[in-house]
Formats: structure tokens, C-alpha cells, sequence
């Protein structure tokens, strides 16, 4: 017997080089399967023959909740991710996370090859782990499309980032309406393909007030993921308008 179920719920402005860097992110989405797919039948064709078809376990879940929530857990912490790329005037080391370093050997995460710290309100500093790399550091830093002019400072790095002005506050935050669409989007694609799965499993003669009743859960878990997602964005506005 599987364990019960769980009951659960455009276009960015071209600001500057990060939110075209977070637009081409949070293009790349695509559709999961959450669940296994199906035997072929024994007919010729691999088509499921109408008495397998309505053969269906009873104790067998049409939709596991817990792997569809799941998915759209990622949607939130890329969305989450992404917003604390977005530059804000304040030093936040997120900043560069997305910065990754050209190495002899190729490249590596900058947050794996240094440590990277709030010098103060507007600078960040980057201390390499390995001594004599800062300048490389440096030079990703500048190419990384952030709009970010790192300088040296010994064998450490300070990132100076640059302060908001009012015109640039309010197109970021005219830019969250495009993210919070794309994440929509992309929680919205898994509720369909869980809409999918119960409705392959309701033609298998499953009651309907059990496929009502899975249609409301699945719902419910959907809302509940944008309603997440909309409480980030609306930080996340607050936080730029006292930037």
C-alpha cells in the first residue's frame, strides 16, 4: 500500500546586462514527468488493449503529490536565486554568484575558488583561496555582464557596486511583473502534467468525485506555490524601493 496522499497547493525591460542575464535564466524551462511512464499494451503498435486499459490499481495513486510539489519547489528557489542576482545598490554577494572564473584547467564557480564578503554597504570584497588568482578573478568579474568594475587591492579583489537612482529603482521593479510571469508559467506547467497523469488514470474507471477531489488538491498545491512566489516578489520590491 503507497503511503496517502498529500493534500497540498513579459518580457523583462532591458535594465542592464543582469536582468538580461535572469530573462535567458528563467527562459530555460522545461516540462517534468512526474510519474513513470507507461507499459506498452500487448497489442501490435504498442497500443493498450480497452481491458488493460480499465485496469487500474485501487491503492495506486494517479499523481504523486509529493514529487509534483517538489518541481515547483525548484521553480521558487530559481526564482529565488534569480531575484537575489538582481542588483539593488547594496553589496549583497549573491551578487556574483554567477560569476565563474577561466583557470588553466577551465573554469570553476568564483564561490568555490574565493571567499566573498560585505566590505561595507556599497563594496564587496573577494579573497582568493589561492594566492595570485585575483587577478583572473578580477577579470571575470568585469566580463561577467553585471555591470560590476572590480579593482585590486593586494591579492583581493573590492567590488564596488554602484548605487540606484530613482529611474533605475522603478524599472526594476516594473521589471519583476515579467519574472513573476515566467514563474507562473513554469509552476503551471507542472499542474499540468499532474492534470495529465489523472486524467489518463480517470479513464481507467476511476470514480469521479476521486478525480474531483485530486483536480482540487493539485489546484490547491498550484496556488499555494504562486502565492510563494508572489510574497518573494513583493520582498523583493520592497527591498529596492528602500535601495
Amino acid at each position: 500500500m503507497l503511503a496517502p496522499r498529500v493534500a497540498s497547493a513579459a518580457i523583462l525591460s532591458r535594465l542592464d546586462p543582469t536582468t538580461t542575464m535572469l530573462q535567458r535564466s528563467l527562459a530555460q524551462s522545461q516540462p517534468i514527468r512526474m510519474y513513470a511512464s507507461k507499459k506498452k499494451g500487448g497489442k501490435k503498435g504498442g497500443k493498450q488493449s480497452e481491458e488493460e486499459t480499465e485496469k487500474r490499481d485501487p491503492d495506486e495513486d494517479p499523481v504523486d503529490m509529493d514529487k509534483m510539489e517538489k518541481h515547483m519547489q525548484v521553480r521558487l528557489e530559481r526564482l529565488t536565486s534569480d531575484l537575489q542576482a538582481l542588483r539593488v545598490g547594496r553589496a549583497n554577494p549573491a551578487l556574483l554568484n554567477s560569476v565563474r572564473v577561466q583557470l588553466k584547467g577551465g573554469t570553476a564557480s568564483l564561490t568555490d575558488i574565493a571567499l566573498v564578503t560585505v566590505k561595507d554597504a556599497h563594496n564587496l570584497l573577494v579573497i582568493p583561496n589561492t594566492f595570485g588568482e585575483h587577478t583572473l578573478i578580477d577579470t571575470s568579474i568585469r566580463n561577467a555582464g553585471l555591470g560590476l568594475n572590480p579593482r585590486l587591492d593586494k591579492n583581493a579583489v573590492i567590488v564596488p557596486v554602484p548605487k540606484t537612482t530613482k529611474e533605475s529603482r522603478d524599472k526594476l521593479i516594473k521589471s519583476l511583473g515579467g519574472m513573476a510571469e515566467q514563474t507562473r508559467v513554469q509552476i503551471r506547467k507542472v499542474r499540468h502534467d499532474a492534470m495529465r497523469q489523472l486524467k489518463a488514470a480517470a479513464k481507467a474507471s476511476m470514480p469521479k468525485d476521486e478525480v474531483r477531489s485530486w483536480e482540487k488538491d493539485i489546484q490547491t498545491a498550484t496556488d499555494k506555490y504562486i502565492a510563494k512566489a508572489e510574497e518573494l516578489l513583493k520582498a523583493k520590491a520592497r527591498d529596492i524601493e528602500q535601495a
